[in-house]
């Protein structure tokens, strides 16, 4: 049992560990907030506030030694010019811990991260913050009428000029449908019946002649073959008398 050992494990080998903080790190340099769990939130202070005091001297050493434990060249030139000349006057607390609710899911305890030198009316870039955005509330977006005006007035006469030209178009069209539907009806009606009557013309008599054939040639061939039938059954065979096959070895066997 793990009593008195307060380290946070996060279920993850050592190794594992070391990676996720760096990956944490590199993010909060680069964007000046990120958005996690408080535990990660609370476990990231320890690992990257050493390096911010270690950054307030630009030494070659310090310079090593930053660049070994984050393993990014670019966040730690970062680290170096932009960030520790704005924490050059605080003496710790670097990172700044703010509650943001409970993950949809697991209910896990959310919260970000910031630096404290962080400008708060700089636009967020990153996207794994979704909707919770921390902005100041004198940065509000300004409306702009006149262009709102403008608009308007164009849809305005865009609309004026599609209900003109479809009611010219109603005018034309309905004219020529009427005498289009007048010639057909004129055309169609009569080579209808005319096709009907030949139909009638000429389905019936084929069909008799054809079943007046069938009569005719079926019946005669089947009493052909029924004479044939009985003109070449085979004449009764004569019983013969079945001897015992003992009677082929003895002639007489009653002696």
């Amino acid at each position: 049992m793990r009593h008195r050992k307060l380290s946070r494990r996060f279920s993850r080998t050592s190794s594992h560990r070391t990676a996720m903080m760096r990956n944490l790190a590199i993010s909060l340099i680069e964007h000046e907030i990120v958005k996690t769990t408080v535990e990660k939130g609370k476990y990231l202070r320890t690992f990257l506030e050493p390096l911010i005091t270690k950054s307030k001297k630009d030494t070659l050493h310090n310079r090593r030694k930053v660049v070994s434990s984050l393993n990014s060249q670019t966040a730690a030139s970062k680290l170096f010019s932009d960030i520790s000349p704005k924490l050059s006057e605080t003496n710790g607390g670097y990172l700044r811990i703010i509650k943001a609710g409970f993950r949809q899911g697991d209910k896990a305890d959310m919260c970000f991260v910031e630096l404290t030198c962080r400008d708060p009316e700089k636009s967020l870039s990153d996207t794994t913050l979704e909707d919770n955005v921390i902005t100041s509330p004198d940065t509000a977006p300004v409306s702009e009428p006149t262009q709102v005006e403008s608009v308007s007035e164009t849809d305005v006469v865009e609309k004026e000029a599609k209900q003109t030209t479809p009611k010219k178009e109603e005018e034309k069209k309905p004219a020529p449908k009427k005498e289009v539907a007048k010639k057909e009806e004129e055309k169609k009606p009569a080579p209808k019946k005319e096709a009907a009557q030949k139909v009638e013309d000429k389905k019936p008599a084929p069909k008799k002649e054809a079943a007046q054939k069938v009569e005719d040639k079926k019946p005669a061939p089947k009493k052909e073959a029924a004479q044939k039938v009985e003109d070449k059954k085979p004449a009764p065979k004569k019983e013969e008398k079945k001897e015992s096959w003992w009677k082929r070895f003895v002639k007489n066997p009653f002696r």
